[in-house]
């Protein structure tokens, strides 16, 4: 099932187009308002944008952009942006530093680096 992403969300990855070229960050910002998400574990995010045909997977590769955020229960949560071949946003994941699954991520706590 696809949903419509949290404005929390939409902010933290606007934070992190801000530090990208302007090209690339003209395409991540093009492709976030046209996206949906895709929820497949508490880890991992799968975004589909309206009106692109995404191509066989070749790959993904990050942004570049790394981020840390706290879980809800205070464990540290890292955070990754990537895209498809094509640098089209494809995925978010969240790696937790700690046993368990990701609760619920404090967004309003992101760093980036």
């Amino acid at each position: 099932m696809r949903f419509a992403l949290l404005p929390i969300e939409k902010a933290a990855i606007v934070r992190i187009a801000e530090r990208l070229s302007e090209s690339r960050r003209v395409q991540l910002l093009r492709d976030l308002e046209n996206a949906t998400v895709e929820v497949i574990s508490p880890e991992r995010t799968i975004f589909h944008i309206a009106g692109y045909q995404r191509p066989p997977y070749e790959g993904q590769h990050s942004f570049g952009v790394g981020g840390r955020l706290y879980d809800s229960d205070g464990v540290y949560l890292d955070l990754d942006l990537y895209a498809d071949q094509n640098g089209r946003l494809l995925e978010l994941e969240l790696l937790r530093e700690g046993v368990g699954e990701v609760l619920a991520p404090r967004w309003d706590t992101l760093e980036l680096f």
